[in-house]
């Protein structure tokens, strides 16, 4: 593996077997730094290429006898052909889970899933990890619409930011 130094930039060849897991340190022959070098990261685990966005979702937890469990909003940071990651303030219970969202034509679309995870991150908010359940028609017109809503929010602020420019230079 290629390793840049951290202070220097020059590079130097490096058997990527010798670097831990847990970081190895290494000198720079060039300038003297020591820094820490890390072994290169597996390939990516996703069976699918994630799209980023940030569409408010709906989500409905339920137990496994279908009885609800929790309800809330969330913010979808990312979406793939397999699943999405889902920001919400609150811990997300386990089980099969519904979400809902409303597209740029304002009609309801609604998905199934099951919660792979739901972690903690900083800022009280939580992560949360949802597969698809049974990739269809109805999941692929789910993951179009997010897409295309989120594009659409996007497109509207840039028209309105591009008018504010326009009426600020009037003046």
């Amino acid at each position: 593996m290629i390793v840049p130094c951290e202070s220097c930039q020059s590079t130097f060849r490096l058997d990527s077997n010798l670097a831990k897991p847990t970081g190895t340190r290494v000198k720079c022959s060039k300038c003297g730094k020591i820094f820490k070098v890390y072994p290169p990261q597996s390939s990516e685990r996703r069976k699918h290429p994630r799209i980023k966005t940030s569409n408010l979702i709906s989500y409905y937890s339920f137990d496994e006898s279908g009885k609800l469990i929790s309800h809330g909003l969330g913010v979808a940071l990312d979406i793939s052909k397999g699943g999405i990651l889902l920001e919400t303030p609150c811990f997300v219970e386990s089980g099969p889970i519904v979400l809902a969202a409303i597209d740029w034509e304002k009609n309801l679309v609604e998905v199934k899933g099951n919660l792979i995870y739901s972690v903690k991150k900083s800022n009280e908010m939580y992560r949360c990890g949802i597969e698809f359940v049974g990739i269809n028609e109805r999941v692929k017109d789910f993951i179009v619409n997010v897409i295309k809503n989120h594009n659409y929010q996007g497109y509207k602020l840039f028209i309105a930011i591009g008018r504010k420019i326009q009426a600020l230079q009037k003046i």
